[in-house]
């Protein structure tokens, strides 16, 4: 029966195609945006995790998110130095202003201070050496920062870009994790990044610490919090905490309208679509009921035919999805795009489901034909 149903699927060819871009375009959608969301949401935690030897952060009490931090006192590190269970804690400066590049080009930059003498934050490097930081005035770009300052240009060592009437080298290309921002990210000394902000009187814009072993680092950070009324979190912690805050900004409520647009464009399309296969294949169908193919047959007709156009169009949507994301990688702004495997796996569970729910509503349309209504049309 199998290969009978195939053929009436593939009889009317138009039909065929219309079902599977539908399911296509709502796979593509849904993945495409949810893709985009969910790489957007992870890149608030970007610097966090760039971080790697700290598992604590230590910040103003009303600080929410990485990119909106007050500065503590610079007092701060000694206080938090001496709680129980912390190993080390170190000044984490981050400071986001405005530069001008040699060329003349204006951008918005983040600068984050690298202490020298423990050199807790230091980037991984693409191109040069990450030392060079610790020189008064150079420090190192990411590779996406670069082509936004630069656009169509080589590094080379000796570009130049001017904060606050202070020329910074720029020595090297770091594999900074793309920021949620879009912002170049420039590593510096904290020396260096003290003097170009220097109308800022304070200059501890985080503590980064690590607990001490036998202590988890979400039970030091309550310590320190209970001792100090400042916010102390672990690093998975504060990355949730960033998360969160720009999951309920009014951003993602775009994606969300987007997304839901796939499902019901999937869903209707679909249907309609199906229905109209149903109807159009009504005599057929009946003629097999006549000559004694049973309700249970007729569902696995319609079942494989289901299963076909979703594998189909899933499988379309999928790879329009990966090219677009593909080449949307080329753009520094949007390095940082990936389609995660759980976006593709619940695209694929929700169309499955609309299909066979489509597939569902054209058999019981298939049980209620009658002979005499059929053939007397």
């Amino acid at each position: 029966m199998m290969p009978l149903a195939l053929k009436m699927l593939l009889h009317d060819r138009t039909k065929f195609v219309t079902m599977i871009m539908a399911i296509a375009l709502a796979a593509f959608l849904m993945q495409n945006q949810s893709s985009i969301l969910s790489a957007f949401l992870g890149m608030s935690g970007s610097q966090i995790r760039d971080v790697r030897e700290a598992n604590l952060w230590i910040m103003e009490p009303d600080t929410e998110c990485f990119d909106q931090a007050k500065p503590l006192r610079d007092t701060a590190v000694s206080v938090v130095r001496g709680q129980k269970g912390v190993a080390w804690a170190v000044p984490f400066m981050k400071v986001d202003t405005n530069a001008r590049t040699d060329d003349g080009k204006l951008r918005t930059v983040t600068l984050l201070g690298v202490d020298g003498a423990n050199r807790i934050g230091e980037p991984h490097m693409r191109q040069g050496d990450a030392k060079a930081i610790y020189l008064q005035n150079n420090a190192v770009v990411d590779r996406g920062g670069w082509e936004l300052m630069f656009p169509g240009t080589h590094f080379h060592q000796g570009r130049r870009i001017r904060v606050h009437d202070q020329w910074i080298t720029l020595q090297g290309i770091s594999e900074a994790s793309p920021p949620f921002t879009g912002f170049p990210v420039i590593h510096v000394s904290n020396a260096t990044a003290m003097k170009v902000n220097r109308d800022e009187q304070r200059s501890t814009t985080f503590i980064v610490a690590r607990s001490a072993e036998g202590y988890t680092p979400e039970q030091v950070a309550e310590s320190i919090h209970k001792a100090t009324g400042w916010r102390a979190a672990s690093r998975e912690q504060f990355e949730r905490m960033s998360y969160v805050f720009y999951r309920d900004q009014g951003v993602p409520m775009i994606f969300y309208i987007t997304i839901a647009i796939g499902l019901v464009v999937g869903t209707a399309f679909s249907a309609q679509t199906f229905g109209m296969f149903i109807k159009d294949n009504a005599r057929g169908l009946t003629t097999l009921k006549v000559l004694g193919v049973t309700h249970f047959q007729l569902a696995l007709m319609l079942a494989a035919q289901a299963g076909l156009i979703m594998s189909l169009g899933i499988a379309f949507g999928t790879g329009l999805a990966a090219g677009i994301t593909e080449m949307a990688r080329s753009i520094p702004f949007l390095r940082g795009l990936y389609i995660p495997w759980q976006v593709v796996i619940v695209c694929a569970v929700v169309m499955a489901v609309i299909t066979l729910a489509a597939a569902g509503l054209g058999f019981l349309r298939v049980v209620k034909l009658q002979p005499a209504d059929v053939f007397r049309s």
